[in-house]
């Protein structure tokens, strides 16, 4: 008989340092309801070359080193959002009581040269397999969502140890049941203007280094975070050309190519139908992610046929000053803390 993936288990923790596995995964992680992905083993078997003086036969090979990594992908929720954005971009400020305000999750990235480690515990299937992974980094963040769909969202993590055959972790009471999202709960406004956008992306790449293996270990040394990327973007039907003389030329008034380009702010607001628990006066749960200042990639009109026209535009998010993030996400839930 073969083995579901359906009843699988996937829980998060930020860990208290490296090395060290959270022992309170089962009471202060968050399990998380996944459409697909688990960690997986990157592993290469070590095959020599050829040698003058035998067959032509392969005499052996061995194992070499290996690291963790893999790709979850989920209906964006209120609750274990915030520990992906914690991982993603480190630095959390939480305010708040639950009862007359809300509790409130900003992030900003963070400068330094190391972001939270997470511990997660897998279990494939109905007891197919129990794996707790420990120092693992969130590199890569993503969201989108469409008018006419849900809000959906990817994250890319790497880890640098595996225990195999653990004992089961009962996360019965740590799932994240807060309600999904669609696209008509989510506006995206840029430069102060709802620009009734078609869909929407956002990305978070913190590049990490993974290949850093040392003589006499089978694991990871170090994973240090390189230059960290965020980018946007976003469906538009064109009611002018302003957008496209931006992006192409520079400015949303030029007619001839320039090399400056115009640095604007881009706003995302997701919010729930469903309130958040045990607040008065009624608050519904949200997250809003703020951009200073983002750039056009350059595009083109694409006419087609009697096709209205339409464009996938692409932003850079670029840092406006040292003194001002270059995005900012404010989380509104019922959780105090984030796991």
């Amino acid at each position: 008989m073969g083995y579901s993936s359906q009843p699988g288990v996937t829980a998060f923790r930020t860990q208290t340092a490296r090395g060290v596995t959270a022992t309170d995964l089962e009471t202060e992680g968050v399990a998380v309801r996944l459409t697909e992905g688990s960690m997986g083993g990157n592993r290469e078997l070590l095959i020599p070359d050829p040698e003058m003086g035998g067959n032509r036969d392969i005499p052996d090979a061995l194992l070499g080193p290996v690291s963790f990594g893999g790709d979850y992908g989920f209906y964006m929720r209120f609750e274990s959002v915030g520990t992906f954005l914690k991982g993603a971009l480190g630095e959390v400020a939480t305010t708040g009581d639950g009862a007359a305000t809300p509790y409130t999750h900003t992030f900003t990235p963070s400068d330094s040269s190391q972001l939270p480690f997470l511990s997660i515990y897998e279990e494939i299937s109905s007891g197919l397999e129990r794996m707790m992974y420990t120092d693992c980094v969130v590199n890569t963040f993503h969201l989108e969502a469409e008018a006419a769909s849900y809000l959906t969202g990817t994250v890319g993590v790497i880890g640098a140890q595996q225990v195999q055959g653990v004992a089961d972790v009962d996360v019965s009471g740590i799932y994240d049941d807060t309600e999904f999202t669609v696209g008509t709960n989510i506006k995206v406004l840029y430069n102060s203007i709802d620009v009734k956008a078609k869909s929407f992306s956002l990305d978070i790449n913190n590049n990490f280094e993974d290949d850093d293996f040392r003589l006499g270990s089978f694991f990871l040394e170090d994973m240090t975070p390189k230059r960290r990327e965020v980018t946007a973007s976003m469906t538009l039907r064109h009611e002018s050309s302003a957008m496209m003389r931006q992006a192409l030329l520079g400015t949303s008034t030029a007619t001839t190519a320039g090399g400056l380009t115009t640095k604007l702010p881009l706003v995302i607001e997701i919010k729930s139908y469903q309130n958040v628990p045990g607040v008065t006066p009624v608050v519904q749960h949200s997250l809003t992610f703020t951009l200073p200042k983002v750039i056009f990639e350059p595009f083109a009109f694409e006419p087609s046929g009697d096709d209205i026209l339409e464009s996938d535009v692409s932003m850079q998010a670029v840092r406006p000053d040292n003194a001002t993030p270059v995005l900012t996400a404010v989380l509104v839930n019922g959780k105090e803390t984030i796991a």
